[in-house]
């Protein structure tokens, strides 16, 4: 690699990561000391631990650029906090802040330490948003250590964990930097189709900043490989998209690179209007390293055709925007090297010593072996020229010293040659052919790497070539198989008539059957319901009623012979059976409005324990007969929101149902309790129970079920059934729990009169 190659790479590398950057908004510190009062404020209203810790986390996090005490003093509480209440989460994110302030702060090691163990943290909690984040951050703090394989492992990690969630922003940050990874590790090919990835990822979220740095990478990319069309027309979209987004300073960066494309091209003349238009622009907005880029350019072009004078002047300018800028010392170098070169072209040998100089200065700040040992060799060459040999060969000595540690090799060629030179001048003849052999060496050894180079380049390009014609013999595939697509619908278009015209009439077929069918099974159900109706119209009322019948008999017969006692006892029966038969008529008149959708269901504020109380004396006989107990455990305040007839036949029917199967000195227990936005209501008795099988078969709509009770009692099935409606109607559930010998209890939820 030749110097000027060299350092043309060093500006390029200089342009790309200042588009990776220019586009970041920096944080207002108005709107941050706000922040933080707010933050502080919410501290004093905060209760919980768990919220103070989160607080001393936010506010430290505000801290990070801006106060490094106040940093520490909230992380540190902060850490206490969540170690004394064993917060995982808040130590997670209190080493997560530190990591973020030691990298602030150029510490990339500690950083690094605390990156690491904020990454496990966030792994014991799954926490993949965060876990992105924190692989990420490690990713650029690899890079600033200069560790590239891990520092695309880690981006490769924040972009598969983006991917697990569809985190397309992500997904997009995180694949550029993989990219950009293999960029500055030459693997070009790969670094391109990484950035390929993430295109459409910054498209589909509509980041043109992100967009904009894309473009520009990928010209990079095809300006390194020598494909300067493909480079122009990249560099050409991402100043399209500057100019939208009004990025003076990108476009600025851009405006050179297209400059640099014509310069390749020999077109000097374009060249040199981008980068005066780039100079121009970034004197508008005070963009230093902007203006300096663009004048170094400019000094380049210049020199390229020899024309001295103004190279001096430009990389002057140049040399003076870094200067003002003070922090780009690498600009510096070069500007003070270019301008010794230049000086020392037109023999102005002491004006070249003085640059020469500054730039040997400016190499020891800068700590590099390669800038050390190139200004150390750029003396030594004009001393040879002024005919010093002695400090010649010292600063070449040096030059040559400090390359031993560095892999310059074009540098190291031109230095031993030097060093040849002077032994010959000096008549030392022998290490002369030695450094001679030496510089020979790393003259083929570069010549070799240039091959090897240009067969690289010639092997990306043909990769990507290959991939361009994938891509079209992909987009003519597409096309053939959407004509065949579009044939195979209209094909299936006309089967799918074909189809949908047969099962409509398959439909309707199987319809009119269905509804045939439905119609003979409510015809036969209404036939056994009627069957049923007259069954116990015939049978189950006639019984009572006869039985009524005869006891008038019988109580006109000792009406007639004066028999009180006997009278007393007949009429107690015949209130039984008239209470009997009241029910029942009650039950069918319900169970038939039922049936018919004819029953009208109006809700009202109802006092429940009056209404309990009073269906136990309508009871009373019938449970002093058999010595049960009926207690009311209603609460007496109790309201609901319910239909009164209803209610009150539900409760009938479960005391009367309970009575029936309760033994003789039994107990009836009617309670309520709440439950969220309802009443629960249950009747509990301890009677001889039913079993499972039975208690699966009351609630059969289909079907009237019915056994004796205690006192062989007999009934329809009507009750519970007209129970389970009613409940229904309510919108509430009816449940029953039953064991044999141990008794039963059916509980069922209405509304609440809040409700």
């Amino acid at each position: 690699m030749s110097v000027k190659k060299h350092y043309n790479r060093v500006f390029i590398l200089l342009g790309l990561f200042s588009a990776l950057f220019i586009s970041i908004p920096e944080m207002l510190n108005g709107q941050s000391i706000e922040r933080i009062q707010q933050l502080r404020k919410s501290l004093g209203t905060v209760s919980s631990d768990t919220g103070k810790v989160n607080l001393y986390n936010e506010i430290s996090l505000e801290y990070i650029k801006s106060n490094t005490d106040s940093f520490f003093q909230y992380n540190k509480k902060a850490f206490e906090l969540s170690r004394k209440k064993a917060n995982k989460r808040g130590i997670a994110e209190a080493y997560l802040n530190l990591s973020e302030h030691y990298f602030y702060l150029d510490s990339f090691k500690t950083a690094l330490k605390y990156f690491k163990i904020s990454a496990e943290k966030f792994n014991e909690f799954k926490d993949t948003i965060k876990l992105i984040d924190v692989y990420y951050s490690l990713g650029n703090t690899y890079y600033f250590l200069a560790d590239y394989d891990s520092a695309q492992y880690c981006f490769q990690q924040s972009y598969d964990y983006a991917t697990n969630i569809r985190d397309t922003v992500s997904m997009a940050k995180s694949i550029k930097q993989v990219g950009k990874m293999q960029w500055v590790k030459g693997d070009l090919a790969e670094s391109l189709r990484s950035y390929n990835t993430a295109l459409p990822l910054a498209r589909a979220f509509n980041n043109t900043a992100l967009i904009c740095v894309l473009y520009n990478n990928i010209g990079i990319i095809y300006y390194g490989v020598g494909d300067y069309g493909k480079a122009l027309e990249y560099y050409y979209e991402a100043l399209s998209l500057r100019d939208t987004l009004n990025d003076i300073k990108g476009k600025s960066l851009t405006l050179n690179n297209i400059g640099m494309v014509f310069s390749e091209w020999g077109k000097h003349e374009e060249a040199f209007k981008y980068y005066s238009h780039a100079a121009s622009l970034s004197d508008s907005v005070s963009y230093l390293g902007g203006k300096a880029y663009s004048y170094y350019n400019i000094g380049s072009h210049y020199l390229n055709s020899m024309n001295l004078d103004s190279a001096a002047v430009n990389f002057k300018r140049a040399l003076a925007t870094y200067l003002q800028d003070n922090n780009d010392i690498i600009g510096m170098y070069i500007c003070y090297a270019k301008l010794g070169k230049i000086y020392h072209e037109k023999n102005e040998l002491d004006t070249a010593l003085l640059y020469y100089t500054q730039a040997l200065e400016v190499a020891e700040q800068m700590k590099g072996r390669d800038d050390r040992a190139g200004a150390n060799y750029y003396l030594g060459n004009l001393y040879l020229t002024k005919g010093d040999i002695k400090k010649a060969l010292e600063y070449a000595l040096e030059s040559a010293r400090i390359l031993q540690k560095t892999d310059y090799k074009k540098m190291k060629q031109l230095n031993y040659g030097l060093l040849s030179d002077i032994y010959r001048i000096k008549k030392k003849y022998k290490k002369a052919l030695e450094y001679n052999i030496l510089s020979n060496q790393y003259k083929d050894s570069i010549f070799n790497e240039e091959k090897t180079r240009q067969i690289t380049k010639m092997e990306v390009l043909y990769r990507i070539e290959q991939k361009d014609k994938e891509n079209e013999f992909l987009k003519k595939e597409q096309e053939r198989q959407k004509a065949k697509l579009a044939a195979d619908r209209l094909t299936i278009r006309l089967q799918n008539i074909l189809v949908g015209v047969v099962s409509l009439l398959l439909i309707l077929l199987v319809g009119f059957t269905y509804v045939f069918y439905k119609e003979k099974l409510k015809l036969k159900e209404a036939n056994n319901t009627k069957n049923k109706l007259f069954s116990i119209i015939s049978h189950d009322l006639r019984g009572p009623l006869g039985n009524f019948k005869g006891l008038i008999d019988l109580l006109l017969l000792d009406f007639a012979n004066n028999d009180r006692e006997k009278m007393n006892s007949l009429l107690k029966m015949m209130q039984k059976t008239a209470g009997l038969n009241y029910d029942l008529l009650e039950n069918l008149l319900s169970w038939s409005r039922t049936e018919s959708q004819r029953l009208d269901f109006q809700p009202e504020k109802i006092n429940l324990y009056p209404i309990v109380n009073s269906i136990f004396e309508h009871y009373d006989y019938s449970a002093l007969t058999k010595s049960v107990k009926l207690i009311n455990k209603i609460d007496e305040q109790l309201c609901i929101y319910a239909d009164e007839y209803m209610i009150n036949t539900i409760l009938r029917n479960l005391i009367s149902n309970a009575l029936k199967f309760t033994n003789t000195n039994g107990k009836i227990i009617v309670s309520s309790k709440t439950k969220d936005n309802f009443i629960e209501i249950t009747v509990e008795d301890n009677g001889i129970g039913m079993s499972p099988e039975i208690a699966e078969k009351i609630f059969v709509k289909e079907k009237f079920f019915t056994t004796r009770g205690t006192a062989k009692e007999k009934g329809t099935g009507l009750g519970l059934k007209l129970c389970k409606e009613f409940v229904k109607i309510h919108n509430g559930e009816i449940v029953v729990n039953s064991k044999l010998n141990k008794g039963t209890k059916i509980s069922f939820t209405i509304s609440k009169c809040d409700n």
